[in-house]
This record gives structure tokens, C-alpha cells and sequence, in this order.
């Protein structure tokens, strides 16, 4: 899942991140050391394919990390969480007079002389359009947070619009066309407008961006091919061809690591770290991201609805012998959906540390009785919850939330759906998003900016929002309201901290991880500098082989 505010907003940037670890020594580009590397082309390898490539109708982070190969956004976040302006040619202030004083109104200044990958060039008109097709009811687009408190946007020139808001949102830098938990690139209306929806449109296959790539071939279920653009406003990259292979398989993935046919895995799955150490010519980060993994819990099944069977499930998870037998110690385990190196992280959060004991008497107390087969029961219901997730990686993470769950007398199953099924959007019957599944296990990725209204408030059950759990809670409601509407970092922390009171008491989903990912790269491989936010993935004109 994705989920994935500078100067007036600049102080809620402030983090202290955690360094990446990197194994292996840096080499040099141009003068490679290993006889493998192809100098000039990137081969990388991917588990997930997305249904199509273009993020406003996706929801998956795949479309994400390829939307930052050939598409552009207002602003990318860099290593360092700090803005970088790309079709924007300044982030908007306060100081600088860019956000009015009432923050209802912001001022964006274009980038002039940026084209289209095909000649055309780019403009204000495209800005206003993609804005027009996030709100479009016809598309399927996973969440409009943000876009919907946009009232007009007028546009004084080319390379100048204002954008007028309904009411004052913090977090809006981040999420509108920029690093927020729903990343979307702008389009070019020269090319779509013609459509009354882009849900299915030839472009979501062949995109044209404006990003310092282009999609040159896409062969779905194999790979897509991207060679340098020549016209990139940066200058053309350093790298002149990216082949980005889909290979579902991990183990497959890892021995074309050990082979050398591959020079990059930005996402490897945790079971192989181990394996993936004992490689040579090839250099391993650990990137920590505003990101966890979670079991998500779906409050319209009756038995979830109850919090003290959500608590239980939540004291049944043995997070450390994951952290240990499956993650291999990447993984830190967490209480909350906030990432500790961030202002809003709250130290002091309800934790669920593993007690089976003190889980089995909250139920016996509940009125859950043990049955002779092991299974509890109440008013002639079983407890049975099914844990839906994806093929990727090998099961182990399931198996024992699956075992640890049994101990306590639920009957756990396990249900596997493919990737692009069960993340795909409301409108295309994604397993998340309809609700199909009583738990699920999955990751989120979050943007830039710590909101995690879209996820968790009582207005945001899709398709309008990504409130897959359909949790709603008065009180949290109460505290996001003045997390978006103040710019005044203070109050904001104390309302995140709030926030993650309620989402720790009331379990709508058992967190159990801060995400670092793991990135396997050919040794010969150069100034890859991994970001926090969104994706990893937010410098590719800059990398070299």
C-alpha cells in the first residue's frame, strides 16, 4: 500500500534519520571492477508488477517507484527530508509571501522551458487538469485527501497558479502532486483530455511524462525498458538505459543477484537479507522509512468490532521471533503507525508485547469459551479470523501470527491473493479497499508530512479515503482536525500523540514494525541516495554504472 510542509511548515520537517547502512566499498562508475557490469545500463528486478503505471489510478507502490523514473511531480524528498522542487521552482512560505497569511491560498511558480517527452511543452493548463482528474467521480482514484479541499485554481500565467483551499490543511505541500501517503505526478492534458475517465486508457500502459525517463518499451509480465531523456530540464542522466525486470519470485530474484544478471533489487524481501550478505560485488543499504507493516483489521466483520478480541489478537502476536526468525533483525517492532526517527512519534505508546497469557483471560473474560477442538466460541459463533496477503516473500511472517493466534483458541486461516488484486482501487474491486478479507498483512507507506488522516478518520472509508479498517472514533476525529489545521508544530505533536493513544487503546490495526528496507545493488553502482518518504527511489538522473 502507499499511503507513502517546508519553511512555515520547514520546522515539521525536522528529523534526526538514521544513516544507511551500506556493505561493500563505493566504485567507480566509468572504470568498473566487476566484469559483469554493463556500463551505462541498469538491471533491476522487481516482485511486484503494478495494473497499470499510472499512479492516479493505481494503488500500489510500484507505480510509485517507476512514476519517479518517467513522471515528475511539483517536489521530490530527498535523502536529507528536505524538499527538492521539480516542476515548482520554489517550495511556498509563509516568509516568501507564497502561502497567504490565512492559509486558504497558495501560490505555486512553475518551472518555464520544461517539455513533455514528446515536444509538447508543459504548463499551468496541466497542473489544473490533473488536479480536475483527481476529482473526477469517474476515475478510480485511491484517495482524494487533500485535492477535495481545493475550492479553484486560477491560473495568471503559464508558470503561476494559486491554488485556493476551502480550509487552512498543514499537510498540503505533501500531498498535493508532491511526496504525500497518495503520490501523483502530473499529466499532460494534451494527451488525455480527450477521455471521460482514465481508468482504462493506452497511456496508463505507455505513459509520456516529464521525468528524466522514457518508458521505451513495457512488456507486461516481463519487464518495462526506460531510456534516458534527452530533454530533461536537469540535463540528460547519467545513466542511459534502466531495464526493470517483474519477477515474482524471491528466489529467483536472489539467484539472478548471485548471477550478476541483475545489478539492483530497491525492495528485497527480509528472509533473504542473510543470503543476500554472502554476495559479492554488491552492496547492501538499510533505509529506514516512514513506513510500517501492520496487520490491518476489518471492523465490519462483528467479531473484529469487539476491542477486546482486537486487544487479544494484538498481545498474540510474538513480534521479536519475527523480528528475529523472518526479518532477521531489519526489522524493529513498533507500536505505532508513526516512525520513531519522526517529531510525531510518541515514545510512550501503548505496547502490546507478547503475553498469550493475559490474551486467553480477555477472552475467557469477554465471553469467548474454549471449545474441546481448541476454538473459542460465543452465542454459538466461532472465533475465526482469515489473514489475507499477498505470494510476496515465504510465508514464515504468516505462519507464526497464524500459530501465535491458535495458542489463544482463534482459528486463523490464511488466504494468498495477487499483488495487483488485492491492492488495486475501490473502483476495481481491490481486495483492501472493498473490504474482502477480516485481517490482512501488509505494509504502508506514508509521505513526507506525518498525516495519517486518510487512513483512520470516520469520513475516509473508501473509495473516498484509505480507511480500510472502517474504524471511526469520534475522539481521534477531534485530534486530526487540529493536526491539519495548524501550522504550529507543538500542537500538532500533541495531537499525533493523541492520536496514537487512541489508535494503540482501540487496535483497529496491530502495528508491528518500523519498515527499513532492504536494497541490494551491483558494487559498481553510484549515488544511489535513498530518501524516507514516498519511495526510495527520488534521484535516479543523478545515478551511475
Amino acid at each position: 500500500m502507499r499511503r507513502w510542509t517546508a519553511a512555515c511548515i520547514g520546522s515539521l520537517l525536522a528529523v534526526a534519520l538514521a544513516s544507511c547502512t551500506k556493505i561493500s566499498t563505493q566504485t567507480s562508475a566509468t572504470h568498473a571492477s566487476n566484469p559483469w557490469t554493463m556500463h551505462g545500463v541498469l538491471r533491476v528486478a522487481a516482485l511486484d508488477e503494478p495494473d497499470n503505471l499510472n499512479p492516479l489510478v493505481g494503488n500500489q507502490q510500484a507505480e510509485v517507484d517507476l512514476s519517479l523514473l518517467w513522471a515528475a511531480y511539483l517536489f521530490r524528498a530527498d535523502d536529507r527530508n528536505e524538499w527538492v522542487p521539480e516542476l515548482a521552482t520554489r517550495v511556498p512560505t509563509l516568509a516568501n509571501g507564497d502561502i497567504r497569511k490565512d492559509g486558504l491560498a497558495i501560490t505555486y511558480h512553475l518551472r518555464p522551458g520544461v517539455r513533455w517527452q514528446d515536444g509538447a511543452p508543459f504548463g499551468a493548463d496541466d497542473v489544473i487538469y490533473t488536479w480536475q482528474q483527481v476529482m473526477n467521480p469517474r476515475n478510480n482514484v485511491a484517495s482524494r485527501v487533500g485535492y477535495d479541499d481545493v475550492t479553484s485554481i486560477d491560473k495568471r500565467d503559464d508558470t503561476t497558479i494559486v491554488v485556493h483551499l476551502r480550509k487552512p490543511y498543514a499537510p498540503f505541500l505533501s500531498a498535493f502532486f508532491s511526496m504525500g501517503g497518495t503520490p501523483l505526478p502530473i499529466l499532460p492534458k494534451h494527451l488525455l483530455a480527450q477521455n471521460a475517465d482514465l481508468n482504462r486508457v493506452s497511456y496508463n500502459r505507455q505513459p509520456i511524462g516529464t521525468g528524466p525517463f522514457i518508458l521505451a518499451r513495457y512488456t507486461p509480465g516481463s519487464m518495462v525498458q526506460f531510456i534516458a531523456n534527452p530533454h530533461y530540464f536537469r540535463g540528460p542522466p547519467k545513466i542511459k538505459q534502466i531495464d526493470w525486470h517483474f519477477i515474482p519470485d524471491a528466489n529467483t530474484v536472489l539467484t539472478q543477484l548471485e548471477t550478476h544478471e541483475i545489478d539492483a533489487v530497491f525492495a528485497l524481501p527480509y528472509a533473504y537479507y542473510l543470503s543476500a550478505k554472502r554476495i559479492r560485488g554488491v552492496r547492501i543499504y538499510l533505509t529506514p522509512l516512514d513506513a510500517y507493516d501492520q496487520i490491518a483489521l476489518n471492523l465490519r466483520n462483528p467479531i473484529l468490532a469487539d476491542v477486546t478480541v482486537r486487544q487479544a489478537l494484538a498481545y498474540a502476536v510474538d513480534r521479536q521471533s519475527l523480528a528475529d526468525k523472518v526479518y532477521h533483525g531489519v526489522q524493529t517492532p513498533t507500536s505505532s503507525d508513526q516512525p520513531p526517527f519522526s517529531w510525531a512519534y510518541d515514545p510512550q505508546v501503548k505496547r502490546y508485547d507478547l503475553d498469550w497469557s493475559r490474551a486467553a483471560a480477555m477472552l475467557d473474560a469477554d465471553g469467548w469459551k474454549l471449545g474441546p477442538d481448541g476454538v473459542r466460541s460465543k452465542d454459538g459463533q466461532r472465533l475465526q479470523v482469515e489473514i489475507v496477503t499477498t505470494p510476496s516473500g515465504n510465508g514464515a511472517d504468516n505462519v507464526l501470527i497464524q500459530q501465535g493466534w491458535r495458542k489463544i483458541g482463534v482459528d486463523a486461516t490464511v488466504k494468498i491473493v495477487a499483488g495487483p488484486v488485492y491492492f488495486a482501487t475501490y473502483g476495481a474491486g481491490g481486495t483492501l479497499q472493498t473490504g474482502k478479507f477480516d485481517a490482512a498483512f501488509l505494509g504502508w507507506f506514508n509521505g513526507l508530512d506525518p498525516d495519517d488522516s486518510t487512513q483512520f478518520m470516520c469520513d475516509q472509508f473508501p473509495p473516498r479515503g484509505q480507511n480500510m479498517y472502517h474504524f471511526c472514533d469520534p475522539a481521534l476525529d477531534a485530534q486530526e482536525r487540529i493536526a491539519l489545521g495548524s501550522f504550529d508544530l507543538q500542537t500538532r505533536k500533541a495531537a499525533y500523540f493523541k492520536i496514537q493513544q487512541i489508535l494503540a487503546e482501540q487496535v483497529p490495526t496491530i502495528f508491528l514494525f518500523a519498515v527499513r528496507r532492504v536494497s541490494v545493488l551491483n558494487s559498481d553502482f553510484r549515488n544511489y541516495r535513498p530518501s524516507h518518504a514516498a519511495s526510495t527511489l527520488w534521484n535516479p538522473w543523478e545515478w551511475e554504472i
